[in-house]
């Protein structure tokens, strides 16, 4: 025992019932299962209950929720006041009579009432089919959740994470409490593991004493968004540019909440020259019914006094380049669609031996998507536009490709994004590396092309998507109230037009005309990318030699108690 008097302990959360933990964004997958049941059944008039992983934890069942468009949400830290079978029965007689076919209810495994009874899903079935008469249906997930192919963004996480738990590690001293490895926003922190429990344990304290507000505001920030109405006005929605996965979820979130606000709300096809053109019309509630899981895009100053009046952009692009942002509804769905790609690829060789790969991918001059979908699918090399190379480069990696094949992983994976450079082709990078690796691997070339843009939108592009458009919402709604004067609405201040975009760990709003200092116009993106700070974890990762930025690894913070809670 005197040998080991002083035991340092860093962990890494990988649970799924929160959002900070390593696998949650995979457990999200199965919302996809509930498009499916949504494609299955629409010519059916059928409600399901579907219960959720979690046990005391609400938190996936109401991302969840968010995801798919349910129409009903069960958690325990939130439980339904009493009558709530009416108002649940109400609502689903509602939507049936705008003729939306198929409901659903998502049901936690924890679900409890405000009397700290269970609700279970059997229960809600008998309740719907005896008061309303509906077809019903119970599907309990179970532990299907669990398995599975882990999508790009947990696989990114992980490689981050475990980094900073070995710095974590490294810079600890016999003094330093023990630690949890997380991530807030998009910023990496590590938090004293007894406060993590001691957080914990508190809430499950506040939900058994059935002070359900304080359950709420210990969960976190991401765990609940409560909202206000405000005054009446006109507020139009229009998307900009190439179709990105996710815009649809924006624009759902962002037309019920205006109404809700009592807002009356337009949309705009075609972007700028669809508004030019007059191509608006009004769009009601039931108008953005299912748009969640649908890809695509289903829609689009100071010298003309029209265009004085507020206006919030939001990034949605698959290249993730817009300055003022670390990320952009559909990058997400592009990176999983590049990763799976890359993984079929992969398991294409598996019984081929000394195989390489050159993988085109999308996102302009922007590499984030090659970055990024290297790191997941666990390339060997990747070439981008922000980070030069050159024919010596390229050579080194065919020489490190070829010491490869002489271990028992005789197959590479290398990608290359589409703008990286105007002589170093992917023709020109496939016909180097078959001649050079003759006789010891051959070589295949895959240009993905703009399937990168299709697709269903993955869970986190549509939970961002309709996170970040309520919140440009609310600050619309207050903008309206602040420049109404006199009858009419007149904003020309820079603080007027904004980019809401992710900044590290917050969502803030950024005037356009602060970005411009940021922004390399030419080639279409931001002058400094936070993503580059990954490359040398991927080169780490293929086994090359290479050094690892620490500036910005994660500090020891203590966990944040909301001001109006006592212990």
């Amino acid at each position: 025992m005197s040998c080991h008097q002083n035991c340092l302990t860093t962990g890494v959360i990988h649970l799924m019932p929160n959002s900070r933990s390593v696998h949650f964004n995979s457990i999200l997958l199965f919302v996809l299962v509930v498009d499916l049941l949504i494609l299955c059944f629409c010519s059916h008039q059928r409600t399901f209950v579907l219960e959720v992983m979690g046990r005391h934890c609400g938190y996936l069942a109401l991302v969840s929720a968010l995801a798919c468009g349910a129409d009903y949400v069960f958690i325990p830290e939130y439980p339904p006041e009493e009558g709530w079978e009416d108002h649940m029965c109400a609502r689903l007689s509602e939507n049936r009579a705008r003729k939306k076919r198929l409901n659903i209810i998502i049901v936690s495994e924890g679900a409890i009432d405000s009397f700290n009874k269970p609700i279970t899903s059997e229960q809600v079935k008998d309740l719907v089919v005896n008061r309303l008469g509906f077809d019903t249906r119970v599907t309990i997930l179970g532990h299907v959740q669990r398995g599975g192919t882990p999508s790009a963004f947990d696989r990114i996480l992980a490689s981050r994470m475990g980094v900073e738990a070995v710095f974590a590690l490294l810079e600890a001293t016999p003094e330093t409490p023990g630690c949890v490895v997380t991530l807030s926003g998009n910023l990496a922190v590590r938090l004293p593991l007894m406060e993590c429990v001691q957080m914990t344990q508190d809430v499950q304290k506040a939900m058994d004493e059935r002070r359900f507000k304080d359950a709420v505001e210990l969960r976190g920030r991401n765990s609940w968004v409560a909202f206000q109405c405000m005054s009446n006005f006109t507020v139009a929605v229009l998307n900009v540019g190439a179709p990105a996965a996710g815009m649809n979820a924006a624009v759902r979130s962002a037309v019920r909440l205006g109404i809700t606000e009592g807002h009356k709300m337009l949309a705009v096809t075609d972007g700028f020259e669809g508004f030019s053109r007059g191509q608006i019309k009004e769009i009601k509630w039931g108008d953005v019914g299912g748009w969640t899981g649908q890809g695509g895009s289903i829609l689009a100053r100071e010298k003309y006094e029209a265009f004085c009046i507020p206006m919030v952009m939001v990034p949605a692009t698959v290249s993730n380049n817009v300055p003022g942002s670390d990320f952009s509804i559909g990058a997400d769905t592009a990176l999983n669609t590049i990763t799976d790609t890359c993984d079929r690829i992969k398991l294409s060789a598996s019984g081929t031996k000394r195989r390489v790969f050159i993988i085109e991918t999308m996102g302009g001059y922007c590499g984030y998507l090659a970055n990024m979908g290297a790191l997941a699918a666990g390339a060997d090399a990747a070439y981008i536009f922000e980070e030069k190379f050159d024919i010596r480069e390229l050579q080194a990696n065919v020489e490190h490709l070829t010491e490869k094949m002489k271990t028992n992983i005789q197959r590479g994976l290398v990608l290359r994004n589409e703008n990286s450079s105007e002589n170093y082709t992917t023709d020109f990078i496939y016909q180097l590396y078959s001649e050079e690796g003759k006789g010891v691997f051959d070589c295949r070339k895959n240009v993905l092309g703009h399937m990168q843009q299709g697709g269903a939108p993955s869970p986190f592009d549509r939970n961002f998507g309709t996170k970040i458009a309520a919140k440009a919402l609310l600050w619309i709604s207050n903008q309206l109230k602040e420049n109404y004067r006199r009858g009419k609405v007149f904003a020309n201040t820079p603080e007027t037009v904004c980019l809401l975009g992710m900044r590290k760990r917050n969502l803030d709003f950024q005037p356009v005309i602060m970005l411009q200092d940021e922004t390399d116009f030419e080639h279409r993106i931001p002058k400094e990318q936070w993503w580059l700070k990954m490359r040398p974890l991927m080169k780490i990762l293929a086994k090359y030699k290479a050094s690892y930025d620490i500036s910005e690894s994660g500090q020891l913070e203590h966990v944040v108690r909301p001001k109006a809670y006592v212990a």
